[in-house]
């Protein structure tokens, strides 16, 4: 009665033992990326477990693994592109000559496009778990076993999103710019319902909140300031002084702060980097998906 069985039992002093390296051994082999590991108490750096043995990470725990930023890298890029479209479209249409009309109509078309991928991908990503994944995308010897994580959608919304951005850079017509525009749209729209559920089904329910709220609140705060201060308000600034020493430029005011921007080259680069930076996105997202790859085989 003395002898401790090979699942755990209870040794000569009335103590369990065994249990705490069976939890151990469930989150080294539950998401191998996450590399702190404890007895999955719920203090320090180890998540604590829910019923059914998934772990719950606290925001603090959660900042510590790379999936995390990998996350956190690809939304802020993907929602800066976004709200540079937001903030920006104005301006794009007066510089690319477009009629004043165009403007409402743009907001109106990319507001359609954003709301219509947010339902789509959800639906389509909740069918795609039951899909089969590449077996070099998902591991050696799963590629059966595994349907496409929900993580693999942000790969594509990074891949729509450099398209749109690279159409927006070179569009010199309505139709074109009308293109771009709505591919920015539903790239935007891909990111938000990805952000909920991939936040509660790797991180856990528990505390899905404060991990949401991260990435929302960091996402819009980082994209926005990065990419439509730094980027695209910058190039447009710097374009001013040429456009308006083109002779066929618009005459500008002589009130400060009044000048604007004419021609192409307003928010060409701008473009090209929103689509450089969104390829790199195709990078970090495809890391998402390799360091997850364990949650999802868990709910297959």
């Amino acid at each position: 009665n003395n002898e401790q069985n090979s699942n755990g039992g209870i040794n000569a002093n009335g103590n369990l033992e065994g249990y705490e390296n069976e939890e151990e051994t469930f989150l080294q082999d539950g998401n191998p990326s996450i590399n702190h590991r404890g007895k999955g108490g719920g203090g320090g750096d180890s998540p604590s477990l829910s019923s059914e043995g998934e772990p719950n990470y606290t925001l603090v725990q959660m900042l510590k693994t790379s999936p995390a930023w990998l996350m956190a890298w690809t939304c802020v890029i993907l929602v800066g592109g976004g709200t540079v479209m937001t903030n920006n479209i104005g301006q794009m249409t007066e510089a690319l000559g477009f009629p004043s009309d165009l403007t409402p109509a743009s907001l109106a078309l990319f507001s359609a496009a954003q709301g219509a991928s947010r339902v789509m991908t959800g639906i389509a990503s909740e069918l795609a778990l039951k899909w089969k994944l590449p077996r070099w995308l998902c591991g050696s010897g799963q590629g059966s076993n595994v349907g496409i994580p929900r993580p693999a959608f942000l790969t594509l919304a990074s891949l729509v999103s450099a398209a749109s951005h690279l159409v927006l850079a070179v569009s010199t017509s309505e139709g074109v710019f009308a293109m771009g525009v709505t591919l920015s749209g539903v790239a935007f729209g891909m990111v938000w319902p990805m952000m909920v559920l991939i936040t509660g089904e790797v991180f856990g329910t528990r505390h899905v909140g404060a991990n949401y709220m991260f990435f929302d609140g960091f996402s819009s705060a980082a994209g926005t300031l990065l990419l439509s201060k730094f980027v695209a308000q910058e190039v447009y600034d710097e374009h001013i002084v040429e456009s308006h020493g083109d002779p066929g430029a618009a005459p500008a005011s002589t009130e400060e702060g009044s000048y604007k921007c004419f021609g192409t080259g307003c928010f060409r680069m701008s473009h090209f980097i929103v689509s450089a930076l969104s390829l790199t996105c195709i990078v970090s997202s495809v890391a998402l998906v390799k360091s997850t790859r364990d949650v999802y085989s868990r709910r297959h």
